[in-house]
């Protein structure tokens, strides 16, 4: 009976060390592999889930309707943004810096950078047209 403990103990230990063994491997094939996702910054619509890979940059055009400063908003008719697709239409953008609403004026024609943010589309910069 003392034997067959000491053999199942051996073989328990075997084990342990030969599952530490594939679990040691597989983190250095993923590492040597760009660490599984993590590099995938240049297909379109996928993300790493980091943070790091830059946000899509779409560049408009359009007719300022309203100002909200307390919102932080600027309603724009706005042409086609092809970076997203999107088809003239009118819309609320949020702005990155709010202080650049205190230039615009309704019935300005402007020219606007604008990225997919969170809580929605943000504008980044604007700037009035000549």
């Amino acid at each position: 009976m003392k034997s067959l403990k000491n053999h199942l103990g051996t073989m328990a230990g075997s084990t342990l060390v030969l599952t530490g063994m594939l679990l040691a491997t597989t983190v250095a094939l993923a590492d040597d592999m760009g660490g599984g996702m993590g590099d995938m910054n240049g297909m379109s619509g996928m993300s790493s889930g980091t943070g790091s890979a830059p946000a899509s940059v779409g560049h408009g055009k359009g007719v300022v309707k309203a100002v909200d400063p307390k919102a932080g908003t600027v309603t724009i008719a706005h042409g086609p943004i092809k970076a997203f697709g999107w088809k003239g239409m009118t819309m609320a953008f949020g702005v990155k810096h709010r202080s650049e609403l205190s230039d615009l004026k309704k019935g300005e024609h402007v020219r606007f950078d604008v990225i997919q943010g969170t809580e929605g589309p943000v504008i980044t910069k604007i700037e009035e047209l000549p």
